[in-house]
């Protein structure tokens, strides 16, 4: 792993890290039957940092099969990231399976915020490495701070490769914490987006959810919203650089069934802070100008994107409108 090669540069082995930060018994054990079937030691009998792990499944024709593999943890930083008077913990997490290229292959840096019986309240991600991730990210330790620098994967970005070599300047970032959020540092300072103060999604003073985090993939910040309104679950979601994504997603509660577009924005528009632009799309849905799938302008360079699935269990709606932030 890039990761690991990195710090043996800095002359420091994961060894050091595991000597001076112990993870408790109850959060080790809660991190690996969470990812590691069968594992070796049994983390309950022994609480150790390194695990193997055999994963069985069943082809068509009813042959079994298992797939072995193994699973390391590096604990990296001790510190009360959400300043709520509980010490929380920063680890980075290696899965290893054979040949380097499979689905148990990859590795991430987890911000883990403990409650006072040291159980995992959140998990703040950044992916290091996967077969076809985004990006392949290098990071060092500097005090109480995680340092990244991250260059495409060239499984995924050919492009950004010239003779072998990436095209552009590694993209380099750190994690700030700030009124117990995370912020990367390349957000912070080269998106639009971080300049706008309120980024609430839902009027609603009750019966709401919030949650913000870092993409693991593009290191910007995610902002999600959950509420029950009328018979529908609704998940707001706004994420993005230089383009407000604003995204809701709709699906009816048990032993509901999905109402057609119009009565969904209905229910939506008192509801919502983009109440404008859902407006507009009621408009185009009322003149049958809309086609599920394509895009469509409303005002201001916003547009708008509908999907809809009615064949699954569970049927669902998707609206989409976005905006380039000036």
């Amino acid at each position: 792993m890039l990761s690991t090669l990195l710090l043996g540069t800095l002359g420091i082995s994961s060894g050091a890290f595991a000597a001076e930060i112990k993870i408790p018994k109850a959060l080790i054990i809660e991190l690996v039957e969470e990812r590691c079937s069968l594992p070796k030691p049994n983390p309950r009998v022994r609480a150790d940092l390194e695990y193997e792990c055999s994963d069985k499944y069943e082809y068509a024709d009813g042959d079994e099969q298992s797939m072995n593999y193994s699973l390391r943890l590096l604990p990296l930083i001790a510190q009360d990231f959400n300043k709520d008077g509980i010490q929380d913990l920063a680890l980075e997490i290696e899965s290893s399976g054979p040949l380097g290229g499979s689905v148990y292959t990859n590795s991430a840096i987890h911000y883990l915020i403990l409650d006072n019986k040291q159980k995992i309240v959140k998990d703040h991600e950044i992916l290091l490495y996967a077969p076809f991730s985004e990006h392949i990210v290098e990071y060092s330790i500097v005090g109480k701070n995680i340092n990244y620098q991250a260059i495409p994967n060239y499984r995924s970005h050919p492009e950004a490769y010239e003779d072998g070599s990436p095209i552009d300047p590694p993209l380099e970032f750190a994690v700030n914490w700030v009124n117990g959020v995370p912020i990367s540092t390349y957000y912070r300072d080269n998106c639009r987006l971080a300049g706008i103060k309120n980024k609430t999604l839902l009027k609603l003073t009750r019966g709401v959810s919030r949650d913000i985090d870092i993409d693991m993939h593009e290191y910007t910040q995610v902002i999600t919203e959950k509420a029950q309104i009328n018979k529908l679950q609704v998940t707001a979601t706004l994420d993005g650089c230089d383009t407000s994504n604003v995204i809701y997603d709709i699906k009816p509660i048990a032993g509901q069934s999905l109402p057609v577009l119009a009565d969904v924005l209905t229910a939506l528009i008192p509801v919502v802070h983009h109440d404008g632009q859902l407006k507009a799309l009621l408009k185009l849905d009322k003149r049958s100008q809309l086609k599920f799938g394509d895009r469509f302008a409303l005002y201001d360079d916003w547009v708008a994107m509908v999907h809809v699935d009615r064949k699954s269990k569970m049927p669902t709606m998707r609206i989409i409108i976005e905006q380039k932030v000036d």
